[in-house]
């Protein structure tokens, strides 16, 4: 989308085709999530002076699952490696209220988690690479060219300025990705470990980036069914696997998207994918797409027009609603909107958030989420817009 000092924030169109509902965000660097109405307005805020976060969503409860950062010293170093290091992400549970009610912290927890029905949280870990797999990995971008960037701290930091919304581990080994399955004491009750399922020879590095993570996985989620869906955003592919017995029931294609993020489920059964485009062949461009995962073929993407009025590189994210609309966050922009089927404009709001995040002004939303009125997470709650009039007047919402 770009972004521009006169541009209007907040509401921008809404119609009649419209979902409705409510919309949860959390800006990037900030300090507080958001639940916005139909409108844009805010009519509930979780705020812990405490704790910086990142990105969450409602559990059927109402309650907020949430990952970020202690407040303070929570922007975090670019390691010599090219790496964001610092302090690995805390997962936190609060109550309607703000009341913290759960955490969990582990140096290896990154990016993402999913409350699962028993009552267990999923969560993403990183891992190191034994040195003997780690030298047959091929792929990543030029030695010369990883020099440079390593040696010339200026450009490292305008080319990783404001990336990397999820912990990361100060470490000089390469890194892949595990799954845990944690109970509510925080205790490992089943993992699963993507380097028991990657190929050297195969699960090549793309060729633009750098070499120190193999698979980076930016999301997880339980579907039911004992499914769970992974996205690997260095091999440019979304896994489906079996959660009991760990075995991977399918993957994409490789290249068909590039660099994605947030893999959903549609009611149909088929998979909602936020296409970052960031490095397809010839230029970079951003689209949403519906894969048909039993079939292989592609049903039904949402493309931009005019051209590459949709763009993020890093963050993003896609859900298909009720309606048959699909909800979309262009996350570097802190764009959120509604499209029909025919990719139709019906709702539109851009963020007024800017914080200071590594070092570098920014509007970025990791994620974003939309609830039915009706929803159990909404379910009783007061949801006056007049009750956090003073933050609305200050955001112009």
């Amino acid at each position: 989308m770009g972004w521009s000092p006169f541009r209007k924030t907040g509401l921008t169109h809404s119609d009649e085709r419209a979902f409705g509902g409510y919309t949860l965000i959390t800006p990037i660097g900030g300090d507080a999530t958001y639940l916005l109405n139909k409108s844009g307005q805010i009519v509930h805020r979780w705020h812990d002076p405490d704790f910086n976060p990142g990105y969450g969503y409602l559990l059927p409860s109402g309650n907020l699952l949430v990952r970020g950062q202690p407040a303070v010293g929570a922007q975090g170093q670019l390691n010599k490696f090219g790496a964001v290091s610092g302090k690995a992400d805390l997962l936190k549970e609060y109550d309607w209220e703000g009341n913290e009610v759960w955490s969990w912290e582990s140096d290896a927890f990154h990016h993402d988690m999913c409350r699962m029905p028993n009552g267990n949280t999923l969560v993403l870990a990183w891992e190191t690479v034994p040195d003997e797999i780690a030298s047959r990995v091929t792929g990543s971008m030029s030695p010369e060219r990883i020099k440079l960037l390593r040696e010339d701290p200026e450009l490292l930091q305008f080319v990783l300025g404001g990336v990397g919304v999820g912990g990361r581990p100060s470490v000089s080994k390469m890194m892949v990705d595990a799954i845990w399955e944690i109970d509510t004491s925080g205790q490992p009750v089943h993992t699963w470990h993507a380097l028991e399922h990657l190929d050297p020879e195969v699960d090549t590095l793309c060729p633009m980036e750098g070499d120190m993570e193999w698979s980076h996985a930016n999301a997880v989620e339980y579907i039911g069914d004992g499914k769970v869906l992974i996205s690997f955003r260095e091999l440019s592919s979304v896994w489906l696997l079996d959660w009991p017995s760990g075995e991977v029931i399918w993957k994409l294609p490789r290249y068909v998207v590039s660099h994605q993020h947030s893999p959903t489920m549609t009611p149909e059964g088929n998979i909602l994918i936020f296409d970052n485009g960031t490095h397809h062949i010839i230029q970079g461009r951003t689209r949403v797409i519906e894969y048909d995962w039993k079939n292989n073929q592609q049903v039904w993407q949402y493309v931009p027009s005019p051209v590459f009025s949709l763009l993020s590189g890093h963050i993003g994210g896609c859900e298909r609603l009720a309606n048959g609309n699909t909800f979309i966050c262009e996350g570097e922009s802190g764009r959120i909107f509604e499209i029909t089927p025919e990719g139709d404009f019906c709702w539109e709001w851009i963020s007024p958030f800017i914080h200071d995040f590594k070092g570098v002004k920014n509007v970025q939303l990791f994620r974003a989420h939309r609830y039915a009125a009706d929803s159990p997470e909404l379910n009783g709650r007061s949801l006056d817009p007049n009750t956090y009039q003073e933050l609305n007047q200050k955001w112009a919402l």
